[in-house]
């Protein structure tokens, strides 16, 4: 899909563009025909002047019945024999032996008497010193429209840029702020008065979210202590209580009934706390792990697990996968893709682990999933509704992958479920 944003600075240069080539194109269009005018009106005052001494030559100068025609063939003077009173132009292209070529010229005919005489008078005037005069304006005006347009294009943007230095500065900031990492934010001061307004509301908001989650990491810190130490009392407590002979087979069922509640709560408790953890990134040591080496090391630990199940696992890895993680957290997403491919297997089933190159898909066997796929990394989202699970494993795992470049994909087919992570560099 292709992205219809754009630069604010870009936005602005491209529609101050706009009216200006508006603006530049009507102030010229106005121009060249009020000059187009002037130029016609002139060729008329020309021509009304030729007239004039045209007359003043009649006035002057006996001519004869026949028709006069001067020696540039401008002029022509031709006798009639009753009073007539017209004047009209006409345009009309004619060859131009000085030229040679056609040339645009324009006639004004008329009839006037001199001396009791009558005669039809028709000058011509050239027109080609108008066009090209035209023609050289024209090309003038596009010139230095082109040159004002790009003058105007580069001036507006490094202005603009100049402008809006302070705002990228402060764009810069705060990208590089972290939560919990940046301890405080220095907006630098601006002669401009609404960046000084954003860059302090920004200040402000800024210091107020470091403040809210400073507390909410003690609240959930120390919620979670003290509600880990009644859960340990009374884990310990039920424990002993199981192993009294004396407890009939009723009470010992309502008691490990207490005692499994009160371990699912404590894992519960804890797997809270890690997501909160991780979701406000306090895991700040990062380190070059490889995932495949991890596997191996924790496919040791579970050993039992996979034999008391029957489950049959096979190990392909052709190339390392190296991520920048950290090192607790690498383990939580292994151990919790291992567990998951476990649980959820068949008695007797597969577990497939393959690495390629920046990718590492866990593979197990077992039934089709109940829920929607896009659900399986939500919190509190179980296959079985009924299994002891905290539904939080793979939320675990799907926010470690949000927090370190990893996309997490999953699918189901012939009877496998491939949960993949891919490092995107």
């Amino acid at each position: 899909m292709i992205s219809k944003q754009m630069k604010l600075q870009n936005k602005i240069n491209i529609r101050f563009l706009i009216v200006t080539f508006l603006v530049f194109t009507l102030a010229g269009a106005a121009f060249y025909i009020a000059l187009g005018k002037v130029i016609d009106r002139n060729i008329g005052e020309i021509l009304e002047s030729r007239r004039d001494n045209v007359k003043m030559f009649l006035r002057q100068h006996a001519v004869s019945d026949s028709m006069l025609v001067s020696p540039d063939h401008s002029i022509t003077i031709k006798p009639i024999f009753s009073q007539k009173k017209y004047r009209k132009f006409s345009d009309t292209l004619l060859y131009d032996e000085d030229e040679k070529e056609y040339v645009r010229y324009r006639t004004m005919t008329f009839a006037t008497s001199v001396n009791g005489k009558y005669y039809e008078i028709a000058i011509t005037q050239s027109l080609l010193e108008s066009e090209d005069l035209m023609a050289v304006i024209f090309y003038f005006m596009v010139g230095l429209f082109v040159l004002v347009l790009l003058a105007l294009f580069f001036l507006n943007r490094w202005l603009s840029a100049s402008v809006w230095k302070p705002f990228f500065n402060s764009l810069t900031l705060l990208k590089s702020f972290k939560i919990g990492k940046t301890r405080n934010v220095q907006f630098d001061k601006t002669d401009i008065y609404e960046f000084d307004q954003l860059n302090r509301t920004l200040n402000n908001m800024i210091q107020k979210i470091q403040a809210d989650f400073i507390n909410l990491k003690e609240f959930t810190e120390n919620a979670s202590h003290e509600m880990q130490t009644p859960l340990t009392i009374i884990q310990s407590k039920l424990e002993m209580a199981l192993q009294d002979k004396a407890l009939s087979t009723e009470r010992y069922h309502q008691i490990r009934i207490a005692y499994e509640s009160a371990s699912r709560l404590s894992k519960l408790n804890e797997a809270l706390l890690l997501l909160s953890k991780i979701e406000n990134q306090q895991f700040i040591e990062e380190t070059d792990t490889d995932l495949c080496e991890l596997t191996k090391q924790r496919l040791e630990f579970i050993e039992e697990l996979i034999e008391l199940k029957k489950v049959k696992v096979t190990v392909n890895f052709h190339v390392p996968v190296v991520i920048k993680i950290n090192p607790y957290l690498a383990e939580i997403l292994i151990n919790n893709l291992l567990n998951n491919a476990l649980k959820h297997n068949l008695e007797g089933g597969q577990i497939v682990i393959s690495a390629s190159d920046k990718k590492i898909t866990f593979s197990n066997t077992g039934t089709p999933l109940t829920i929607a796929p896009e659900k399986l990394f939500q919190r509190f989202v179980k296959q079985n509704a009924g299994s002891e699970s905290t539904g939080l494993g793979l939320a675990i795992v799907s926010e470690i992958c949000k927090n370190y470049k990893l996309s997490l994909q999953y699918d189901y087919q012939n009877g496998f479920h491939n949960i993949t992570l891919i490092y995107i560099t």
